[in-house]
């Protein structure tokens, strides 16, 4: 996941600035000897008033910040993805949601300037996390591996819904979404795979849909093989390579795909080349624009056509 943030930031200042003493708001917010924490809820929207307790919980777990704006569809899908996870996340962690138009001084002081942008804060500092929206298994996997790395560093607790049991935040869905996600459950990859192509016809340029497109054709490809087969396959043309890749990508193994495909292009014919180049920006779309992996094959793919 890639970075669009500047260096550190002095969050004790911009907190001694915007808040002189806990608000009544915060009141809720105890920690007990087992570091045990009562907060609201597991997601809450950050302002001046409430940014001080919000980095004091930093102490405890992990604090995600989403920074969002209402202006921005990216921005807005991906905190629907955050909200769920966090939700159902049982208070490893907070999500601390920031609209960039409404609170500019605190995104400046984190150095944001862009919507669906991530940063977290551990022990009263913040981290730059990823720029852009991911695929919901991605933040499932990199949001695990954040949990164990702040629990490795004492951030421990637990938060607790004070006598509010949490709701999971859902998506509004467009009717071919819902007809795509009932073809999916049922196992007709092929026909969400055909609802996602017209969905597409008619919003051209849609990147959120063109990475469902991608994802569900992804899935419809390897749905139905023995991934530790596959991924033990030593292959020996550019159609072998293009189908070991793809069971790499199933396994998140994005790098080591990409690595495939950049080392057939170069034995690959004017055909063979045409096929890659349209699987890469297929997978490209799978794994998200932001992606180091991405970025970094990108310039590697450029360079050979070039």
């Amino acid at each position: 996941m890639n970075s669009a943030m500047r260096g550190g930031v002095d969050l004790s200042a911009l907190a001694n600035k915007v808040v002189k003493e806990k608000l009544a708001s915060t009141s809720s917010v105890q920690v007990d000897q087992g570091r045990r924490v009562k907060v609201p809820a597991f997601v809450i929207e950050v302002n001046q008033a409430n940014l001080k307790p919000i980095i004091e919980l930093s102490s405890i777990v992990a604090v995600v910040v989403s920074f969002y704006s209402q202006a921005n569809q990216e921005s807005l899908t991906l905190n629907s993805k955050l909200e769920k996870l966090a939700n159902s996340a049982e208070g490893k962690w907070l999500l601390a949601k920031i609209d960039l138009d409404a609170n500019p001084e605190i995104a400046s002081a984190f150095g944001i300037n862009l919507p669906a942008t991530i940063a977290v804060i551990l022990e009263g500092e913040p981290k730059p996390l990823f720029q852009g929206d991911q695929p919901e298994s991605a933040l499932v996997d990199f949001l695990g591996k954040l949990v164990e790395a702040a629990s490795s560093q004492g951030l421990n607790g637990t938060l607790e819904v004070d006598g509010v049991e949490p709701k999971e935040v859902e998506p509004q869905l467009s009717e071919s979404e819902i007809a795509a996600l009932d073809a999916m459950d049922k196992g007709d990859f092929g026909a969400a795979v055909k609802i996602y192509e017209e969905e597409l016809k008619q919003n051209p340029g849609n990147e959120e849909l063109a990475a469902r497109l991608a994802q569900v054709k992804l899935v419809e490809r390897t749905y139905n093989a023995d991934l530790e087969t596959e991924l033990s396959v030593e292959p020996a043309s550019v159609a072998m390579a293009m189908r070991k890749a793809d069971f790499h990508l199933a396994v998140g193994q994005s790098e080591e795909a990409f690595e495939l495909l950049l080392a057939w292009f170069d034995k690959a014919d004017g055909e063979e080349r045409k096929a890659l180049s349209s699987l890469f920006l297929e997978l490209f779309n799978v794994v998200g624009k932001s992606h180091p992996a991405v970025v970094e094959a990108r310039k590697l793919l450029a360079a050979k056509m070039f």
